[in-house]
This record gives structure tokens, sequence and C-alpha cells, in this order.
């Protein structure tokens, strides 16, 4: 009995695979978000380094770096960040990347992160 039922099951999963493959493939891509500058927050000695003309290049191998809109989001999240000590007391700063959002952006549970390696173009202040 348990036989015939054998062809019925395995025709049916591989249906069911087939659809969810063209379903997959047809589903729209989107960019990561809606903006084309990316900013993050780093560690403020860095300033130095962007003021006498160094290269300062991000590298997500070494750090996870979240990648905002606005330097506004930038600073609320750092803020955030150090008030649940998630991110050790000192001099933190915010810094707008070399690059595309797009390019550089990768979505996470946690917003978006830098994916690859990108420069430090010039830090910015924000007023309260």
């Amino acid at each position: 009995m348990i036989r015939p039922l054998r062809p019925l099951l395995l025709s049916l999963l591989c249906a069911g695979l087939l659809a969810g493959c063209a379903a997959s493939q047809s589903a729209p891509t989107s960019s990561p978000a809606p903006c084309e500058v990316a900013y993050t927050f780093a560690p403020g000695n860095y300033i130095i380094d962007l003021a006498s003309g160094s290269e300062v290049v991000l590298d997500p191998l070494m750090h996870d770096f979240p990648l905002f809109c606005s330097p506004a989001e930038a600073q609320n999240a750092l803020e955030l960040a150090l008030a649940n000590r998630q991110l050790p007391d000192g001099d933190w700063r915010i810094y707008r990347l070399g690059g595309d959002f797009e390019d550089l952006a990768a979505s996470s549970g946690r917003g978006y992160m830098l994916k690859r390696m990108a420069p430090l173009t010039d830090w910015v202040s924000v007023k309260k």
C-alpha cells in the first residue's frame, strides 16, 4: 500500500521545489537603502589622520561598522550604543564614507553594515 504513494509524493515534492525556485527568481531586487551617502561612527583619532591627508580605510573584517543615511542617524545610534555599553567609553566621531551606499551596505538584522573596505572621506559635526 505504501509503494503506490512514493511516486505521488516524489512528484509533489519536485513540483514544490520547482515552484519555490521560480518564485525566488522572479522576486524583485531592491537597493539597500534610499540614500546615496553612507555615514558611520569610528574612533575620534581618525580625524588627525584625515586632517594630515592620510588615507583611512575601514575594514569590516576587523570590526563591524554600522551604516546610516544621515549624520544625525549615526549620532543617535552612537549615543544609544554608548548608553547600552555596546561600545567602550571614549572619543567617537561621525564620518562620511567614500563610495555609494548601495555598493557599501549589506542589510543585517541590525540595519545596514559595511560589507567591504571603504575610505573615510571626512568627519562630520552633528549639532543637537
